[in-house]
């Protein structure tokens, strides 16, 4: 199971810039969003598709422009390899019968940049077992 701290966050970091298609879908989306995985909540800053830097030193006066906040339960649902109904993606986990994702701020940079930032997240089911995450340096 995945347990969102920084070692796991500098992995999906990894492997979001190790891939090659969001350079192309996400040429444009630059912005810095926030990530809520219950009360543990980073910064992503991301230029033109690439995530420059994760922090996790935040206070009211850091900047974000939209935030996805969760339970730790439903992002773990989420980045199963094949993750059950309702879990399957960030609208499904924020339809209104089910509530377990919120988005806050300026979600037209989110609907913007949508493609990249779904294909972004859904890199997080490619994280590896956190025995092997612990192994890569901490830069949160």
């Amino acid at each position: 199971m995945a347990q969102f701290d920084s070692q796991w966050m500098n992995a999906w970091q990894d492997d979001v810039n190790e891939d090659s298609t969001l350079p192309m879908i996400g040429r444009y989306f630059t912005t810095d969003f926030l990530l809520g995985f219950g009360d543990k909540e980073y910064r992503v800053s991301v230029r033109e598709g690439r995530i420059e830097r994760i922090t996790d030193n935040l206070s009211i006066e850091t900047p974000w422009t939209f935030a996805l906040r969760a339970p730790v339960e439903s992002w773990e649902r989420f980045t199963q390899k094949v993750p059950p109904p309702m879990y399957n993606d960030i609208w499904a986990m924020a339809h209104p019968l089910h509530g377990r994702l919120q988005m806050d701020g300026n979600v037209k940079i989110m609907w913007q940049n949508i493609r990249a930032l779904t294909w972004m997240l859904a890199r997080m089911r490619e994280v590896p077992d956190h025995a092997v995450v612990e192994e890569r340096a901490t830069r949160v």
